[in-house]
Order: C-alpha cells, then structure tokens, then sequence
C-alpha cells in the first residue's frame, strides 16, 4: 500500500467540486443578467490609495469586479498581481475591483503582512499588504456576501469574480484570469451579455448535475451517482455539447472511485478499472487517466515489485507531456521516493524515472520549495550528495513557512552525510 508520509502538491482532485457542490444543490438564482445584490461588507482593510469608498450599493455608470478569495488559495494570491494591474488600468475608467474573504482580520492581516513570495529576500517591503493596496481588499466573516453572490450562483470554487455593469446587472462570472476580455468590452460598452448567458446558464445547469450526484459520492454509491448521470443524458437528448460534458464526468467518477481503490491499497483493481475507462481524444482528460493509470502501477510496484517496467514506461511517458503540470510530476516522484526509500530492493531504472521527472517538474516550476526538496530526496537516494545538497538548499530557501524547518533538517543530514565521507 501506498503511504502518504507528507502532503505533495498534487492530486486529481477529479470530484472536490462535485462534492462541495452538495452546498447549492436548490441555488443558481443569480446568474448573468441579474441584478447584483448589495454589498454588506463588514470590514474594509484597503481601499485604492484613498481612491475608492466602501459600497453598498453600485452606481449607475460605474462597473465592479466583486471578487472571492482566501488567504489559505494559492490560485487566490497567484491572481493577486493581475488583480492590481487590472485595478490601476482602470481605475480612471470607472471600475472598481472589490476583493472579498470571508475569513477573520487577524487572519488577512497576518497574511498581508508576509512578503510576496518570490521577491528577493531583502526586499522586506513588497508584502502583500503593499500588493493588495491598489484595490479594494476587504473581509466579511459573517459569509453574508458569499451567500448572496457564491451560493446564489451556484459557484463553490475560489477565485471567482463577478463583474457588475453599468446598469448594476451581472455581465460574467468567472475565474479572475480569465476576465481581462469581457472587462474591456463591459467597459467600452460593446459586451453581447445576452450571448454568453446561453452558454453560461448551460455551465450552471452542469454545477446543478453535479450536486445531485454528491451525495451518492459521499455515501459510497457510485451506481447511484452513474444512473443520474445516464438519465441526464437521456434529457439531454441531442444536445452534444451537454452529452459531452456529462460523459467527461463520467469518466470523473470512475477515476474517482480507481483512487479510492487505490488508497484502500488495492492497487491492482484501481488499475482494472482505470483499463477500463473508455479511450478519449481530449487531451485534459487523457492526461487524468494516464495519471492515474501510473499511480496504480506505482501502487503494484510497491506492493509486489511486479509490473516495474510498466511503470517505468508509463512514468517516463507522463514525465515528457507537454501539458504535465510541475505538481503532477512531484506527486509522482515524491511517491516513487516513499516506496524506494522503505526498499533496498526498489527497481533503480524506476527511481531514475522518477529522478528525470522530478526535473522536469523543477524545470517547470524552479522556485518551488516542495518540489526542489523531491529532487534532493532522489538524488540523495542515489548517493549524489553533491546535487542533492545543491537542490535543497534552494528548496529551503523557497519553502513555505509551515516547511522551511522540515527542509532545513534534511539539509542539515545531507551535509552530516558529506562530511562523514
């Protein structure tokens, strides 16, 4: 079985959405077109350099970008830059972006105070409290605004924004990075709301399907969450579109369910059942399944030693796509370390796949702490003390706070295990 000794950066995540989903199940009130709900925001922390006052009702001829987020959201603080830029382009031009958690003060400010991560160690001033002062940042513990706009639109997933127009109706709801076209067109006046309301209330209907089969999920019955998901295709009748996205659900749910095998240490079904997800021609999805398919065998290799060189293809194959994202990569060697480590026996040929792709995701992402660490770990299981070093110092120096002391220790054995030499 495999064991999960610390949390890497990467899992599927295939059905997180679905489940949390369960929460707007009767929701999806607001959506495109609606008029935006007033704003009862408890606490404002900045405001624009004195440029913008709190709202609570939105002005006729103005537009705003209400935003969620989350101190603990990594994609939340990745977006936080773009969120600044898009303020000050703007600001002259009549928008206003509202930032809003619903977490407690002393946690944003504790969080505001931290320097950005990735600036330069001695640049003690770039905190995200100087980051986030461009626009409005503000925090309503009661949750009363995400009720109103989050739960009323059926969205469960941080970051998201909703732009409000110059009518006061919302024009788009969506990811903070993805915002910058229909902005400029709400702006200018030349947004085609009633367009993108089709295919927008065709993504709420799917977030509905989706809360219906979270509580099969949650309960274990698969063939509840399957027979669902085949009626609505039936309804669906001949819209491809919808037929196709239910169908990628599908496939969500049984990779869902090869996971849960897997984590019950049950590796060989886990990759029964992966065998026998239909094949697909979109790439996100193959990406999923080949994923998971290398976990399993993974998986076999460190229950039975069997099917190594499988694992190794599968292994080095994940590692060369393009699309492979750095935390996927990790995921993978950090578990090829966990099983090698306990294992004098372990394939080599495996551990150096395993090795290459910890690079590949080091290339991808050469300033994460996590990931550096993975790479040191291998190579030092390969006795190269010297790279092994090498890395993790930079990962120390990358860490996060809840890592650095961890990191810092192994460091240390490193340099222990050099000098005895």
């Amino acid at each position: 079985m495999l064991k999960t000794i610390r949390q890497r950066a990467f899992g599927l995540a295939v059905l997180a959405s679905i489940i949390s989903g369960a929460t707007f199940a009767n929701a999806q009130d607001l959506t495109i077109g609606s008029k935006a709900p007033s704003l009862d925001i408890e606490h404002w922390i900045s405001n624009g350099h004195d440029k913008f006052k709190p709202v609570k009702e939105f002005e006729a001829g103005k537009v705003y970008v209400v935003e969620f987020w989350a101190t603990w959201c990594g994609p939340c603080v990745m977006s936080m830059p773009h969120l600044k830029e898009t303020q000050e382009k703007y600001a002259d031009k009549g928008v206003q972006l509202i930032s809003i958690s619903d977490e407690e003060t002393e946690v944003v400010d504790g969080f505001l105070a931290k320097q950005v991560r990735g600036s330069a160690k001695d640049d003690t001033e770039n905190t995200y409290r100087k980051l986030t002062s461009a626009y409005c940042l503000t925090t309503d513990p009661d949750k009363s605004v995400y009720e109103d706009y989050m739960d009323a639109a059926g969205q469960n997933g941080i970051p998201t924004c909703f732009i409000v127009g110059k009518s006061g109706l919302i024009e788009w709801i969506g990811h903070p990075m993805s915002m910058d076209d229909t902005l400029e067109k709400v702006v200018a006046g030349t947004w085609d709301r009633e367009a993108h309301l089709i295919a927008f209330k065709k993504e709420q209907q799917m977030g509905l399907l989706m809360s219906k089969i979270a509580r099969p999920i949650q309960s274990g019955d698969m063939k509840g969450a399957m027979k669902i998901l085949a009626k609505a295709k039936e309804e669906a009748a001949d819209d491809e579109t919808t037929i196709a996205a239910i169908e990628e659900v599908e496939v969500q749910v049984k990779l869902f369910l090869a996971m849960q095998s897997l984590e019950n240490g049950e590796a060989e079904a886990a990759l029964a059942a992966i065998e026998a997800i239909p094949k697909t021609d979109k790439a996100e999805v193959k990406q999923q399944i080949d994923f998971a398919k290398c976990k399993a065998l993974l998986g076999i290799v460190s229950d039975s030693g069997k099917m190594d060189e499988q694992a190794t293809k599968a292994l080095a194959e994940v590692a060369d796509s393009k699309e492979i994202s750095a935390e996927a990569l990790n995921d993978l060697a950090w578990t090829v370390y966990e099983a090698a480590s306990e294992n004098d026996k372990f394939p080599k040929k495996l551990i150096a796949a395993a090795t290459d792709a910890a690079e590949k995701a080091v290339a991808k992402s050469p300033n994460n702490g996590p990931i550096l660490d993975t790479l040191a770990h291998l190579l030092f299981l390969q006795g190269k003390l010297d790279r092994a070093i090498e890395f993790q110092t930079k990962a120390v120096e990358h860490a996060p706070e809840d890592m650095k002391e961890d990191l810092q220790s192994f460091l240390d054995d490193l340099k222990k295990s050099k000098a005895k030499k």
